[in-house]
């Protein structure tokens, strides 16, 4: 003989109501694909629960401390930082700082002084943008005069260009190259040099200046220079002085 399993009370109401047991197994069944299916979502990360560059306060102190820096390159900015400033805790009123001055380009660093801290903190941050600079439009020779016919622009990411590049005519037209440029090449102001007005050896005509006095005389140039350029020079009783370049073969020093 088999033994048959006793039922106990629950069972019986169960059997009792085939319908209520029914809504009670598929209610089951659907807990458990419901946390099933919260199983397979992606956990937050760490860096979530911290807070991101994005959403972080001190980083859009940086980010919008940068964009003003920067309006001179145009409106296409932008601005990306890549640490993640939460981690560093609070910071009471922020105040970004460049550590090195002018106009942030490509990546840089950008100090922030906080209220009632003793040291700085630092942040990592790169800035794109587009901007239109000059290039050879054909290549120029050491020593080559450079007019506007020689140059065309170029819209480039700031991120890829060298530093000191060139973005006005007047940087360049007017002056000479000091290499051989090629055809495409971007200008920098390394590449170009104003032409000499003063030679190195030359006799030229120094005027000195004051207060209720004007003299000249006639010096040698002991430098090249172009208009502005200060270079030395040297007396007829060999003395030693600076002046500056005002024109071809003139000097001028003030006392």
């Amino acid at each position: 003989m088999t033994a048959s399993r006793s039922e106990g009370p629950q069972d019986v109401w169960l059997a009792r109501r085939p319908r209520l047991r029914r809504l009670l197994l598929a209610g089951a069944g659907m807990l458990l694909l419901t946390l099933f299916g919260l199983a397979l979502l992606p956990l937050p990360s760490i860096a979530q629960a911290q807070g991101t560059p994005d959403t972080d306060p001190l980083a859009t102190s940086v980010k919008r401390f940068l964009l003003t820096q920067t309006r001179s390159l145009g409106d296409q900015v932008s601005v990306k930082v890549h640490d993640n400033t939460a981690r560093l805790g609070p910071c009471v009123a922020p105040e970004p700082f460049l550590p090195r001055p002018g106009t942030p380009q490509g990546r840089v660093t950008v100090g922030v002084n906080c209220q009632g801290e003793e040291r700085s903190r630092y942040v990592q941050a790169t800035v794109s943008a587009s901007v239109r600079h000059l290039v050879a439009a054909r290549t120029l020779e050491p020593g080559e005069p450079i007019d506007a016919t020689a140059l065309t622009w170029q819209s480039s990411d700031i991120t890829r260009l060298q530093r000191g590049y060139l973005s006005t005519m007047a940087d360049a037209a007017g002056r000479v190259a000091t290499r051989r440029i090629p055809a495409g090449a971007t200008l920098t102001d390394a590449m170009v040099r104003q032409p000499w007005l003063v030679k190195r050896g030359d006799t030229v005509v120094l005027v000195a200046q004051g207060p209720g006095f004007r003299v000249s005389r006639s010096v040698e140039a002991l430098e090249n220079g172009g208009m502005g350029n200060t270079i030395r020079l040297k007396t007829e009783g060999n003395q030693i002085l600076q002046g500056q370049v005002t024109g071809p073969d003139q000097l001028r020093v003030n006392f």
